[in-house]
């Protein structure tokens, strides 16, 4: 004789649901996204090559770095896909991706102190998470 699941295995087996869910609209935006990025890419780089070229290498690392980005994100889902966990790992290369991004393509030189320094200690906690937290290690 099978029992009759109650409402609240009901409830929580939607609840269960709704990650996985938005994980994947989220994977497959990121997937168009990333090819898109790869694409911009690819046209800087053919802009750079050719003579009447108006790309410049800070444009093609800006693109490079946001397309890296992507793609670590675009691994954090596929991580959860696979262990149902997320690797903080993994989100905080991401995040010093963009931090190398962000201070390679603007230019740090005319900021003033406290920028500077924040920028400095947020690089150093990212930089002393990747190193501290073992790989592959979930939260």
């Amino acid at each position: 004789m099978s029992e009759k699941p109650t409402v609240m295995e009901y409830v929580t087996n939607f609840f269960s649901l709704v990650p996985l869910i938005l994980y994947t609209i989220v994977a497959l935006m990121l997937t168009i996204i990333a090819i898109v990025s790869v694409w911009d890419s690819a046209n800087l780089v053919y802009q750079l090559v050719i003579p009447a070229g108006k790309a410049n290498i800070i444009d093609i690392i800006n693109s490079l770095l946001l397309t890296i980005t992507i793609i670590v994100l675009f691994e954090t889902v596929a991580i959860y896909f696979r262990t149902k966990q997320v690797d903080v790992r993994v989100l905080l290369i991401a995040g010093l991706t963009g931090m190398v991004r962000h201070i390679l393509v603007y230019n740090m030189g005319d900021i003033n102190a406290s920028t500077l320094f924040a920028t400095v200690a947020l690089l150093a906690v990212l930089i002393a998470g990747i190193v501290l937290i073992k790989p592959g290690q979930p939260t």
